[in-house]
């Protein structure tokens, strides 16, 4: 019987631990989280570690030219880390639209986004972790 009450009092020590764990707050990614791309040589430059703008959002700039050709990019920490290596999901989600929000994997390996900006000038690219799966969109700066 005393074996018993142990083993059920572990295990709700256990429960209750691993659930703080998971519910212990938001994780901060503009701590980590670069944009990287072909307009950074695929480097985590500090110009485009993301900054947070609002719980779950995070936001980076870069300026981009309109000469037709897409720019492959991902957002990731400076080690591709597993878990902050985000890509696509799908090949639907492959090619970035202005304002279209898109879904990452944040396990990817080789899915690199693509956006080919309609005018050279800045844009805003977003990581938000807000939903239950991660999406990124882009937006023209202001």
């Amino acid at each position: 019987m005393n074996r018993k009450l142990t083993t059920l009092a572990l295990a709700s020590v256990m429960a209750i631990t691993a659930g703080c764990a998971t519910t212990g707050g938001e994780r901060d990614y503009s701590k980590s989280l670069y944009l990287r791309g072909q307009f950074a040589w695929w480097d985590a430059l500090p110009e485009y570690k993301v900054k947070k703008v609002d719980n779950g959002l995070y936001r980076t700039e870069v300026e981009l030219k309109a000469d037709g050709q897409p720019y492959e990019f991902k957002f990731g920490d400076a080690n591709w880390t597993s878990g902050t290596n985000c890509g696509y999901l799908s090949e639907e989600d492959k090619d970035v639209q202005l304002n279209k929000p898109v879904k990452t994997n944040c396990s990817a390996v080789f899915e690199n986004f693509r956006f080919t900006p309609p005018e050279t000038g800045t844009y805003g690219f977003y990581f938000d972790v807000r939903g239950e799966t991660p999406e990124i969109y882009i937006d023209e700066a202001n």
